[in-house]
């Protein structure tokens, strides 16, 4: 996924949409993996949350992640960061989000969703994360 901040809601379910791609951008291999997500406070880098990874297409190497409107109504208007594993049955792997191999990606949470109708908003966000080589 491309370093720059995903900006999330509070009042709205955000899906964040992920593409698992090797190191030539084409879909990595992702069978037989298993993918766990963590959220993490910026500010004191501790885990806030474990995320659910759900794999959409093995072939295409697409995932998602529902962050709910009921989960970031819980959380302080923040910072975080959001980091992937992934698990081979007996590895747990970093996934990096970058070609520099950071593992983060930079989620801001922001108070509401625009209200005005004269602003398009949205809190879809399409990545791609490099698998690296296994």
């Amino acid at each position: 996924m491309y370093q720059r901040p995903i900006e999330i809601y509070r009042g709205a379910d955000n899906p964040i949409y992920i593409y698992f791609k090797n190191q030539d951008q084409k879909p990595a291999n992702v069978s037989g993996l298993a993918f766990n997500g963590y959220l993490v406070d910026a500010l004191y880098g501790n885990v806030v949350s474990n995320v659910s990874v759900t794999i959409s297409n093995v072939s295409l190497a697409t995932a998602n992640v529902m962050l709910t409107s009921d989960f970031l109504n819980t959380l302080p208007q923040n910072k975080y960061l959001l980091a992937f594993s992934a698990f081979d049955g007996t590895f747990n792997t970093p996934v990096y989000s970058s070609s520099d191999y950071e593992v983060y990606a930079q989620l801001n949470l922001n108070q509401a969703y625009a209200t005005n109708p004269f602003t398009t908003s949205t809190t879809d966000f399409t990545g791609n994360l490099d698998m690296g080589s296994f």
